[in-house]
């Protein structure tokens, strides 16, 4: 959901924003967000950094039916609108800029820092015409800011913390922005180095706060405008994160996990270009990105030594023509290519693991979507389809004997329809049904051996998923914008989720189809500013996310709730700025986020999650280019099980019962500043 902003605008809006106009390219076209006929939520990267978000796990949330927790590790879990997996590409569309990130054969969504960011957008809904693979659920766009031409900027930002029961946090920040040629070349760059001391302990080794987490990222873009109508961006992004003493989970009274702690590193590095020329009624963009993602792990687990590593990289290409004008008919059409590989090793000793695998996945896909206004009724009918072709094969090697394993070829044709009425000029109901897709996945070799014995039979294979979302929605600012409301009910149908069955007493695990899942759902949002500098936001969720048909051997049940799925989400945020003098403007922020417990009904000895509320609060005063915050992240001390609790056994008699965890309560202090002005 690329956006621009006019006045920047989110779920916790600037001072600036109470007044303007938010223009996106959820349709890849340009479109007043009013008027588009989907959810949309959009935040701006001046707005996280005003507010001190450090990652997206710290407001993604704010966005109705969206549920996220933070592993600890360089990775998060993104669910939308109940749609949820641990097997194959991710379920829910995940780009870097303008990477489609995928895990290929597991849901991965990496870590970004709120740093330097132009805006974070996420389209709520299946959007697998315009947006592709994995976009079930949803689609989270992470867009940095580009190189501006005109003006040249230097900002920066530290931070000293102090964590509950844990250490002192540290982090620097800084970007500078130059116009070498004005108006024609300009370059952009920002970093940031943090490190935040871990809060877990192990009492019984008589150490204290393992797991430690550190940050570097560095990013670089340029933008060459040569000639009025043609725009050239080219980018390069980096990210590390290093766990040495394992993630945020804990048990219930802060302690280690006793069964698995796994040292993580996290690195990735995105490269990308793109060029856009204005046709005169149309504009025609292409964009190429290549991305590599690795992430080590090792460490003890269920009495031996387990090292793996994942490497995953990407090449993406798209190349669309979209118009530009303002006529009755507007329109979308383009193509996109994308080449992927991930490599895996997994050694476990104890159980004499020696296995090594590798994937490919070429995709291919023509696109295209158009609107019609009719012109008799303000009435707008909306049509698209995607045509997707994916081929996966792969081979692995268990102790050095290699199985090839021809894979599979999915193709899906999906399509898009919505009618949208505009009873006036900032007001939208909307009607619309539209289908998201994703490539099945191999079957592991080793499981597959393990099952012809006992009868079990398992594809080579996995049939590709399907959804169908059916949506009613509506959107309206009224009285000069100082009320706000969206509401949307929705019914989703997804077949064909892939699942996990035990594979008899072995302790390994096959993979199928299953029947699928069903959800039906609810959201309403609301914002109010009711005084110059005031903006009061609040919104809400109901998920219903349920399995359509027993799975045999596992825990799932018809009607059981979806592995990893709050049923409810709710949010309040309150933001006030105000002059103080004439040269300094105090501003606070207040936030509450709830979530209810999840599960993992597919395997029945693990345990429920827990009712979470969160509150986060940050006070301060901002000079013409400085400003001065104090904050406080988890105010009420939650320790509450973010995710499902993991048990494992320890003896015949001991088990170790674990969940991921909030950061506890953290008070600290921020200075910032920005220079900068016209280069010319």
């Amino acid at each position: 959901m690329p956006l621009s902003v006019l006045a920047q605008e989110g779920p916790a809006p600037t001072a600036a924003s109470e007044v303007g106009e938010i223009v996106v390219t959820a349709r890849k076209r340009e479109e007043r967000a009013i008027d588009v006929p989907i959810a949309i939520s959009a935040v701006s990267g001046s707005n996280l950094e005003q507010r001190g978000v450090q990652n997206l796990a710290d407001f993604l949330q704010e966005a109705p039916g969206v549920g996220i927790y933070d592993r600890g590790n360089g990775i998060s879990k993104i669910t939308i609108r109940g749609i949820s997996s641990s097997l194959g590409a991710n379920e829910n569309g995940y780009y870097l800029d303008d990477l489609p990130f995928t895990g290929v054969t597991v849901p991965l969504s990496p870590d970004v820092r709120a740093w330097d960011l132009d805006r974070v957008e996420i389209l709520r809904g299946p959007q697998g015409t315009l947006f592709g693979e994995g976009s079930l659920g949803g689609t989270v766009r992470i867009l940095t800011k580009g190189a501006d031409l005109e003006n040249w900027e230097a900002k920066g930002s530290a931070y000293l913390s102090s964590t509950k029961d844990g250490g002192t946090n540290r982090g620097i920040k800084g970007a500078f922005n130059a116009p070498i040629m004005p108006g024609v070349l300009a370059v952009r760059v920002a970093g940031t180095a943090e490190r935040l001391p871990g809060w877990v302990d192990n009492d019984a080794a008589g150490t204290r706060n393992l797991n430690d987490q550190t940050f570097t990222t560095f990013r670089a873009k340029a933008r060459f405008d040569p000639f009025e109508r043609l725009s050239i961006a080219g980018s390069y992004w980096f990210y590390k994160g290093e766990f040495p003493g394992g993630d945020s989970t804990a048990t219930d009274d802060g302690q280690q996990s006793r069964a698995t702690v796994l040292a993580t590193g996290v690195k990735y590095r995105l490269y990308g270009v793109s060029a856009r020329y204005d046709l005169g009624g149309a504009e025609a963009f292409y964009g190429y990105s290549h991305s590599k993602f690795d992430l080590p792990q090792s460490g003890p687990a269920a009495g031996g030594i387990l090292t793996s590593a994942i490497g995953i990289k990407v090449d993406a290409h798209e190349a669309r023509l979209a118009s530009s004008g303002t006529g009755p008919f507007q329109w979308t059409v383009g193509g996109y290519l994308r080449d992927a590989k991930r490599t895996d090793i997994f050694l476990f000793p104890l159980f004499a693991i020696d296995n090594a695998s590798e994937v490919t996945s070429k995709a291919r896909a023509l696109f295209g979507e158009a609107t019609y206004t009719l012109p008799f009724a303000p009435v707008d009918l909306t049509a698209g389809l995607r045509y997707y072709r994916e081929k996966l094969h792969g081979f692995e090697a268990n102790s050095g004997m290699i199985t090839d394993q021809p894979g599979d070829t999915y193709k899906s044709w999906n399509p898009r329809f919505s009618i949208a009425w505009h009873p006036m000029t900032n007001a939208t109901i909307y009607a619309s049904a539209a289908k998201g897709f994703r490539a099945g996945q191999l079957q592991p070799t080793i499981s597959s051996a393990l099952a012809g014995p006992l009868g079990i039979d398992l594809p080579d294979a996995l049939a590709q998923d399907s959804i169908w979302t059916y949506e009613l929605g509506g959107k309206a600012e009224l009285f000069g914008r100082t009320l706000t409301l969206e509401a949307a009910v929705y019914y989703s149908d997804w077949k064909d989720v892939t699942v996990r069955i035990p594979i008899g007493t072995s302790g390994f695990n096959g993979l199928i189809n299953s029947k699928g899942t069903t959800t039906k759902g609810i959201e309403l949002s609301a914002a109010l500013r009711p005084v110059e500098g005031l903006t009061l936001m609040a919104n809400g969720s109901y998920n219903d996310a349920t399995y359509s048909a027993a799975v045999l051997g596992t825990g799932i049940v018809k009607g059981g709730m979806v592995d990893d799925v709050s049923k409810y989400t709710a949010n309040a945020t309150a933001d006030y700025r105000a002059p103080i003098s004439d040269s300094v403007t105090g501003f606070g922020h207040v936030g509450w986020e709830y979530s209810s417990p999840r599960r993992f009904t597919s395997f029945p000895g693990y345990l429920p999650g827990d009712h979470i509320h969160r509150v986060n609060a940050r006070v301060g005063a901002e000079w013409e280019r400085i400003s001065l915050a104090l904050f406080v992240d988890n105010l009420t001390n939650e320790n509450g099980a973010t995710s499902f609790r993991t048990v494992q056994p320890i003896s015949a008699t001991d088990l170790d019962i674990t969940s991921t965890r909030l950061r506890p309560r953290t008070f600290g202090v921020e200075l910032s500043a920005t220079f900068g002005g016209p280069a010319r």
